[in-house]
């Protein structure tokens, strides 16, 4: 089992050299996976925690299946195809958002942006059957991250298996993520997950260079889910019609995830890998405090 799973780390050991602004290259995050297994959670608190730090991140939301709980339910400048389109149509609208990051420079050009793709056969599935997405895009300049995002069971990793066989898509900076929040009540995560990774296709992935890494459980997560509230309008106590102010201890809940175990869980990523510098953490106004827990 890799040593930067399950393991707690002393505060600010995160074993990965800080990286300014300037030496990153664009990033796109592509979260992949079943249905349900939290792809779009992760994709929602990356994109809400390296936008507070600065990192103008678009958000391309391919999941049309997904209704209630997408990304366009959090983030107003959302990008999705119109109307229901199919497999190929999906497929285009990515090829149009891909070609457009990759074809900008100059100092306005945005960091990147945060995919989802949503579960099942996408179009996305499609495109990376007719040219090699990873490559392509490394040579356009742009880091694609692939985040297979699984829970205990071992139906779980078809998805890595997948996308690894014949070289579909597994690109040099690709993270296994384990999704704590998706382990039964009273389990160890580490008991838990035993078997997943013993799973050949994750053996083969960590040979290759794969980072594994834990996403933490926010156990309140549904209450911000259904009406769409973010981290920080719950810890302003900003709410907009439908949306239930949460009690004390949920708001306590999502201090410590917003301000502890989000910058811990970024911070065991390669800093390259990043849409901009984990930085400090960050008060509710969005000022930076301190250094990274």
């Amino acid at each position: 089992m890799p040593d930067d799973v399950f393991t707690p780390r002393p505060a600010g050991d995160h074993r990965v050299a800080p990286t300014t602004v300037a030496e990153q290259r664009p990033v796109l995050w592509i979260a992949l996976g079943r249905q349900r297994v939290g792809k779009t959670v992760l994709l929602s608190a990356a994109a809400q925690f390296f936008r507070a730090r600065g990192a103008p991140l678009e958000i391309w939301n391919a999941d049309q299946q997904n209704r209630s709980h997408s990304l366009s339910r959090f983030f107003a400048d959302a990008q999705a195809p119109d109307g229901e389109g199919g497999l190929l149509d999906g497929r285009d609208w990515i090829v149009e958002r891909v070609d457009d990051l990759a074809a900008r420079g100059g100092p306005d050009r945005p960091r990147g942006a945060v995919l989802d793709i949503g579960g099942g056969f996408t179009g996305f599935s499609t495109l990376v059957d007719r040219v090699p997405l990873a490559e392509l895009l490394a040579a356009a300049g742009v880091r694609p991250v692939a985040l297979f995002v699984v829970g205990p069971e071992q139906a779980d990793l078809d998805y890595l298996e997948h996308f690894a066989a014949d070289g579909r898509f597994l690109p040099e900076a690709t993270a296994i993520v384990l999704n704590e929040g998706l382990v039964e009540e009273g389990r160890s995560a580490s008991r838990a997950y035993a078997r997943a990774l013993e799973h050949r296709a994750v053996n083969a992935a960590i040979r290759r260079g794969a980072r594994v890494v834990s996403f933490p459980v926010l156990g309140c997560v549904s209450q911000l889910a259904d009406p769409g509230l973010t981290y920080e309008a719950v810890l302003r106590g900003e709410y907009g019609p439908g949306q239930s102010r949460l009690g004390l201890f949920a708001t306590a809940e999502v201090r410590r995830f917003w301000s502890r175990d989000l910058p811990r869980f970024f911070g065991r990523f390669p800093p390259e890998w990043l849409p901009c510098p984990v930085g400090g953490t960050l008060d509710v106004s969005g000022a930076a405090e301190g250094g990274t827990p």
